[in-house]
């Protein structure tokens, strides 16, 4: 794999604030079909919400859920590892494997969000680029 990450990552990144309520951002999810979020507070990347956060506090807090509402901030995943967009497929790929995440926030040379790659787009790659 040489291809760069810019050449495979969507750049379309749906992301919310850390004060977003839970339920908007599992709205958010689902509208957009996708799995995880960026999470972008005075426009810097502070974390990652996934659908399985999301399912793992519908699931355990209904009791707190009564008394409060949820943030993202209460259930993200702070200060992710993100990716520089100029980085290689291969590095990408070693790097979600050996963290075990399914995708990896994109950041350009000042440290800005500027996509997300995620196991279907290094699926599209291989499928494009084999027989």
């Amino acid at each position: 794999m040489s291809e760069r990450v810019l050449d495979w990552m969507t750049e379309a990144v749906v992301s919310v604030s850390s004060d977003t309520i839970i339920e908007d951002a599992a709205a958010l999810m689902d509208e957009h079909g996708i799995r995880r979020l960026a999470v972008v507070d005075n426009k810097q990347l502070t974390g990652i919400l996934s659908l399985g956060d999301v399912r793992a506090a519908k699931a355990g807090v209904a009791a707190e859920l009564n008394q409060r509402r949820l943030t993202v901030g209460d259930l993200m995943t702070p200060d992710p590892i993100s990716i520089p967009y100029n980085a290689s497929l291969n590095l990408a790929a070693q790097t979600m494997l050996q963290l075990k995440v399914s995708g990896l926030p994109v950041v350009d040379e000042d440290g800005a969000l500027c996509g997300l790659l995620s196991e279907s787009d290094l699926f599209r790659y291989i499928v494009k680029n084999t027989d």
